[in-house]
């Protein structure tokens, strides 16, 4: 990229994880920008005449340019989720509905017509997941379009510096293979349960974790039935039951929150329901009915490396010469009270097994956690009850995997935030992908944060670097993190590649090694900090400023 240094204005919808992700990366390589959360339209108006700036980059924006903005010599570059050619508000809907193997992003310039200004850069990547369960919308965004997305600006940024001209839109240009598709309604988002598991799940992932698909739920033995937005789908592949008196589109199971309903040819888990706004683990809607649903057991915890459930389970392991690999892939990296004495019982488990001499904690594909479930403590009769046994549940987490008599890797493979960033600083080790981007504070909450922070981030990064990530809102790459000594090692673009990195080198500490840990003698000083920073919490909770962070934070 050329030396010179430009002045940035981002215009997006919200500063989600690509938005956060471009920002630093473009900060990284030296230029200075500022960030705008568009409300209306006339905002980017005003902002693009009362800032300075050599480029305006909008990199989620759902909005319309005005002419105005875009019609001057200085460009206005949108990113768009699709490959070269590809037009339309749900590029990423049509690629999952229909099995495109290769996909990519596009920058271009504002212009008249939606997606149809000229292209400064393009970046394309294969669709290879092995578990096609973890293909929805929002890990695609997370993962291959937020890391195309950043090599795309970075080029066409480039390109920009060193007066390498964009170039039209042409659909002769054999190189052009994307066309202008439809916005999708509610019918194409409308579940039809006598349709097969697999265009079910199609349907699901395409919409998830926004709008979400739309389906009619029915319990019989209850006369219960009533219309949804849902989302998290598993396809049910271990199979050991049969509900041959159901119909399809009838709940015939629950699980750790999750539903499980009958369609044509078999089984789909639904993990969370939407109703009023708010999106909860599925069963936390259907309390009427809930008596009535079965409960059907998680049948084993244990996997081989490299395989994952067929069924809907959040914390599953595999085991592979004294090293146990923890996955706990939590939707949206949120954990509920459940969740996480669900996760401190599987630590326990790990601890008694005198096989296991080390532990590594993979959390999710797409984030590794991300601490307390706002949602679920907003939907709580006591919002102040939920927040305060919420608090203290992930406490313990921590609490079990500082005192863990194994040696403990945190593996980041994705984002984290606030407690669920802390969480992983508990580890003897903390590794993490290239391109991960962290959120290590709590003020956008209006909370003083806990998960013994007061102790384990300071022990990493010192007293002064810690207050000053806690003191801001803003995130940070793994890069820097790595740089700061808050992390210890930094690997792999991908998942996979990161997660091949992890197996490969816990076994070789495994194998060169076993911690002697002496927690002992701390125990008092980290139970002084859990103290000091509930008493803070406890205040936070009964806030009005935190009580407002949060609806805002759960309802859209």
């Amino acid at each position: 990229m050329g030396s010179r240094s430009l002045d940035v204005l981002l215009f997006l919808n919200k500063f989600n994880g690509l938005s956060q992700r471009i920002f630093l990366e473009l900060e990284k390589h030296g230029h200075r920008l500022k960030v705008f959360e568009i409300n209306k339209e006339d905002d980017m108006l005003k902002y693009s005449k009362d800032y300075n700036h050599d480029l305006i980059i909008c990199p989620f924006l759902t909005k319309c340019v005005p002419r105005e903005v875009w019609s001057k010599t200085k460009p206005c570059l949108i990113v768009h989720p699709g490959i070269q050619g590809d037009r339309g508000m749900n590029s990423l809907d049509w690629a999952i509905k229909e099995n495109k193997l290769q996909w990519g992003v596009t920058v271009l310039q504002a212009a008249e017509n939606m997606d149809a200004g000229n292209i400064w850069s393009t970046t394309n990547f294969s669709i290879n997941r092995n578990n096609m369960n973890s293909l929805t919308k929002s890990s695609l965004y997370s993962n291959e379009i937020t890391n195309a997305s950043v090599v795309s600006v970075l080029q066409a940024v480039s390109n920009f510096i060193d007066q390498i001209p964009s170039k039209p839109l042409d659909y002769s240009d054999p190189n052009t293979k994307g066309v202008l598709k439809r916005n999708m309604n509610n019918q194409d988002r409308e579940i039809d349960w006598k349709c097969s598991a697999e265009e079910i799940s199609s349907i699901i992932r395409m919409s998830d974790s926004q709008p979400g698909a739309i389906a009619v739920l029915s319990v019989p033995s209850c006369n219960y039935s009533s219309k949804f937005r849902v989302f998290g789908s598993v396809i049910e592949k271990e199979q050991l039951f049969s509900f041959d008196k159901n119909a399809p589109g009838d709940i015939v199971g629950q699980r750790n929150g999750a539903i499980l309903v009958k369609c044509k040819n078999g089984y789909i888990w639904l993990s969370h329901l939407k109703n009023n706004k708010l999106k909860l683990p599925a069963i936390y809607w259907l309390q009427q009915a809930k008596n009535s649903i079965g409960y059907i057991p998680t049948l084993k915890l244990n996997y081989s490396v490299g395989e994952e459930p067929q069924t809907f389970q959040e914390i599953w392991t595999n085991v592979v010469d004294g090293v146990c690999f923890i996955h706990f892939n939590f939707y949206n990296g949120a954990m509920n009270v459940s969740q996480c004495k669900q996760l401190e019982s599987v630590l326990k488990l790990v601890d008694s097994n005198r096989l296991i001499k080390t532990v590594v904690l993979m959390g999710g594909y797409n984030c590794f956690s991300n601490g307390i479930h706002l949602n679920v403590i907003d939907h709580a009769e006591d919002s102040f009850n939920e927040s305060w046994e919420n608090i203290n549940a992930i406490n313990d987490v921590v609490k079990q995997i500082f005192q863990m008599s194994k040696t403990t890797i945190s593996a980041l493979q994705g984002n984290a935030g606030a407690g669920g960033c802390m969480m992983s600083l508990a580890s003897d080790y903390v590794w993490c992908r290239k391109g991960v981007v962290l959120n290590p504070h709590y003020k956008s909450m209006k909370l003083f944060g806990s998960e013994y922070h007061t102790y384990f981030l300071k022990k990493r990064v010192g007293l002064r670097k810690s207050q000053e990530l806690l003191d801001s809102t803003m995130p940070i790459l793994s890069s820097t993190a790595l740089d700061i000594g808050m992390f210890d090692k930094v690997e792999g673009n991908t998942v996979e590649e990161f997660r091949d990195f992890v197996y490969k080198e816990s076994l070789s500490i495994n194998s060169r090694f076993v911690k002697e840990k002496t927690y002992q003698q701390i125990f008092d000083e980290l139970e002084h900090h859990r103290k000091k920073e509930l008493s803070m919490m406890i205040k936070n909770f009964r806030s009005s400023e935190y009580n407002e962070a949060r609806k805002n934070f759960v309802y859209h």
